[in-house]
């Protein structure tokens, strides 16, 4: 569908006050990532591995067990840090990635 199409179908939807225009983009966008689950993990891996969602919230997201999640992760081939590495091997790591 053309854009202008849609801008005017939002256009008539919300005139007769069907739709609420405010909230469309983001309705539409849940729908497709609803409708699309390999996107919304992906997505839902972006985050995570941005910080902005912890393993669990991550999870959550997708609608898998912290366990399935990390199966995901593994077979993605996508390293996971843990804890439980010695001081000077975080400190290494951390160097590399400041400037």
């Amino acid at each position: 569908m053309k854009a202008h199409l849609l801008d005017e179908l939002v256009g008539a939807l919300t005139a007769e006050r069907r739709i609420k225009s405010k909230g469309v983009v983001e309705e539409a966008l849940l729908l497709y990532l609803n409708t699309n689950p390999t996107l919304k993990l992906d997505g839902a891996i972006a985050l995570w591995r941005k910080g902005r969602l912890s393993l669990a919230k991550a999870a959550e997201v997708v609608g898998l067990t912290v366990p399935e999640f990390k199966d995901v992760l593994a077979a993605r081939g996508i390293v996971r840090e843990t804890e439980g590495k010695s001081t000077k091997v975080m400190d290494e790591k951390l160097h590399s990635l400041l400037p």
